[in-house]
């Protein structure tokens, strides 16, 4: 033991009651300086420490060095001046010992002291380690090295404090500053040069140009004098100090690999902030930091290769497709774009997706996509659409039902739930579903267990679920014609896909993709699609979207020649679609009717649409019957190509006066 007291009565006391308590006492020091002369001929495993003591130096100033040491220490003292006080804690002593004191109670505090001090070395190199894997983690955490590296800054915050910390990465030439200011417990602000600029009135390039000054070779810490010709030296540090009022500095320079260095600069309001605990713990993390800094480095590399082979592959793709074409989706506008992303982000999820968007704009091909990227692509992706099965057979069609359990149930039947198990189920059309059956949907959502029909106990079910609708379910909902619950079970991820109007830009890319598959389907040559054509379809409001965008270029493929570039078979707004489908998840644009008409035409007679579609329909099947010569029935047949029954197509055609107009042209029957 070494005991530092000024007044020689209570130092030969302690010495006295240590002796006797069997603690060997190397000596007695009344000032600093003597203190330092013992420890030089003999280390001591204690330091009994009182606060004030001869000459200028007091205890708290040999305790810093006592720390820097490593040697633990008790104050005795009978000091309790605040600011005192709130100095020997920041000096982390082992106890603390008030005088006057008993000597009992000197035993007592010197056993507890020591029992504390062993566990703490043990705790600290718990803390240590776990430090450690906090940094491993910040530093291998996603995002850019901004982001890590303040990550990394804020575990340390507890272990090294400082107000504003300033990384430089230098690789070759190439060198990078992140500067990070504390304005808070755990609230960091990120300084950027631009705001360094802005604070003290510089420009960029004068920042740019600032010398960094000489890096120290090893951990240095700065404080008073060794501060100011630290700042004087580095006039980037000295223009920080400045601005933010910073009063020293603990420098950590690091080589990492065979171009990279960092050097890590803590920076503190406080002039003695930095004690040798600090450069200690540093230097003991120097090495893991190091490997830390190579790891994700070497990380940073191969995403950065990575992006690059996945650049060029999809270089390679574009240049193989020469579309860009999402699963079965073509386009690449932006708004579609945006669509892709939500697929890919939602798709790896087991969250229940509402897909809206008006008809026609490809709803059922985004359920597709999302179920192909998911991990139940291996299985089985059901489909209903609600709209076009009766009320009454919703329920059994969904949830199946037992034999006998109502009248016509003549055997047990699996509803598509069941068959859709460890796939999903995509309902088409949900804003059609009855309210009693939106109740028994809303069960499948919240308990993952349906009921069929008639049976007694429940069915767990393991089915994604998706949705889709061309209804603004929130007005439903207003309207008490959609439940509320139900709607918000559904809507969970929302994907709302743009109109065609709404992506004109792929409106070309669509039209040659239609193009080229109904030319392959009708046996022609493509021969493109004129300026003109496509300038004329960029500019159509496509009330139908994609589905009447495939209807009209594949009537043009039907009446073309097969030796010249595609021409419309009548002006657009004479289409069926434009003439009797509204546009039901958005208002109409400006300066248009519900037909895509000016706003200024007069709404049409009834009676002329129901003309203009039957004349449509007559010469789109007129236009079939040509390609086939006439022939109806059998491979490559009118009623194949239109996708009709034979009896239907002559139906049709009896209708129309077809069946007459061909018996005059041509004395061969239509059957043949």
């Amino acid at each position: 033991m070494l005991i530092v007291e000024d007044e020689y009565i209570i130092a030969n006391d302690l010495e006295l009651i240590l002796q006797e308590a069997g603690y060997p006492v190397i000596g007695i020091a009344d000032s600093m300086t003597e203190a330092l002369m013992l420890m030089d001929q003999q280390k001591p495993d204690i330091v009994l420490l009182d606060i004030y003591l001869k000459g200028k130096e007091t205890g708290i100033d040999l305790a810093k060095q006592l720390e820097g040491m490593g040697i633990p220490f008790i104050y005795i003292s009978a000091n309790d001046n605040r600011s005192v006080l709130e100095a020997v804690k920041a000096t982390q002593p082992i106890g603390y010992i008030v005088k006057p004191f008993r000597e009992q109670d000197l035993l007592t505090v010197l056993e507890i002291s020591r029992y504390r001090y062993a566990h703490s070395v043990e705790m600290k190199l718990r803390e240590e380690k776990a430090l450690q894997i906090a940094l491993t983690d910040a530093l291998s955490a996603s995002g850019s090295w901004e982001q890590k590296l303040l990550k990394a800054a804020m575990v340390l915050q507890a272990h090294v404090p400082f107000d504003f910390l300033s990384i430089q990465h230098r690789k070759g030439n190439d060198v990078h500053r992140f500067n990070y200011y504390r304005v808070g417990f755990e609230e960091y602000q990120t300084i950027s040069l631009v705001d360094i600029q802005q604070m003290t009135s510089t420009t960029v390039d004068q920042l740019l140009q600032l010398e960094p000054g000489p890096i120290p070779t090893g951990l240095e810490r700065y404080d008073g004098d060794t501060f100011a010709t630290f700042c004087k030296q580095n006039r980037f540090v000295q223009m920080l100090a400045t601005t933010f009022r910073l009063e020293s500095a603990l420098v950590m320079p690091l080589g990492v690999g065979p171009v990279d260095t960092f050097c890590i600069t803590f920076l503190s309001r406080k002039g003695d902030s930095y004690l040798s605990r600090h450069l200690s713990l540093l230097e003991r993390l120097e090495q893991p930091i190091v490997l830390m800094l190579e790891r994700a480095l070497a990380f940073d590399e191969v995403a950065r290769l990575s992006e690059q082979l996945k650049r060029e592959n999809n270089y390679l793709q574009e240049e193989v497709k020469t579309l860009a074409n999402f699963e079965e989706i073509i386009g690449r506008s932006p708004r579609l774009l945006r669509v892709f992303e939500q697929v890919t982000q939602v798709a790896t999820t087991d969250t229940t997706v509402l897909i809206l968007g008006e008809s026609g704009t490809g709803k059922e091909l985004i359920a597709r996509a999302v179920h192909n990227l998911s991990a139940r692509k291996g299985k089985i992706l059901v489909k209903i659409n609600c709209a076009t099965l009766p009320a009454a057979l919703i329920e059994s069609e969904l949830f199946g039902h037992e034999k006998g359990s109502f009248t016509g149930a003549f055997e047990k039947r699996i509803g598509k739930f069941e068959l859709a198990h460890g796939g999903t189920i995509f309902l088409d059309e949900i804003g059609e579903m009855p309210l009693e059956l939106q109740a028994k949907l809303l069960r499948v959502l919240q308990e993952k267990e349906i009921e069929r029909i008639g049976g007694k106990t429940p069915i767990k079910t393991d089915v994604r679920i998706m949705a889709a609708t061309n209804r603004h379910l929130e007005k439903e909902v207003a309207e008490g014609r959609f439940r509320m619950d139900l709607y918000y079970r559904l809507a969970t991820f929302p994907i709302l896909l743009p109109s065609l109007r709404e992506r004109p830009g792929d409106i070309p890319l669509l039209a040659q993709f239609f193009a080229r598959k109904a030319a392959r389907k009708l046996g022609k040559p493509f021969r493109g699609i004129s300026e003109t054509v496509l300038s004329e379809l960029i500019n159509y409001t496509w009330p139908g979207n994609i589905r009447e965008l495939e209807n009209v270029i594949e009537q043009a493929v039907i009446i073309n020649d097969g030796q010249s570039p595609l021409r419309l078979g009548r002006p657009l707004e004479n289409n069926f679609f434009a003439m009797t489908t509204p546009g039901p998840m958005s208002q109409p644009d400006a300066g248009f009717n519900r037909y895509g008409q000016p706003a200024s035409a007069k709404p049409r007679d009834m009676g002329d649409v129901k003309q203009i579609q039957q004349e449509t329909e007559r010469e789109y099947i007129l236009a079939v019957l040509k390609q086939t010569n006439g022939r109806i029935r059998g491979t490559g047949g009118a009623a194949e190509l239109l996708n009709l029954k034979p009896t239907t197509l002559e139906y049709r055609m009896e209708k129309l006066g077809i069946r007459k107009v061909l018996s005059m042209q041509s004395p061969t029957s239509s059957n043949d």
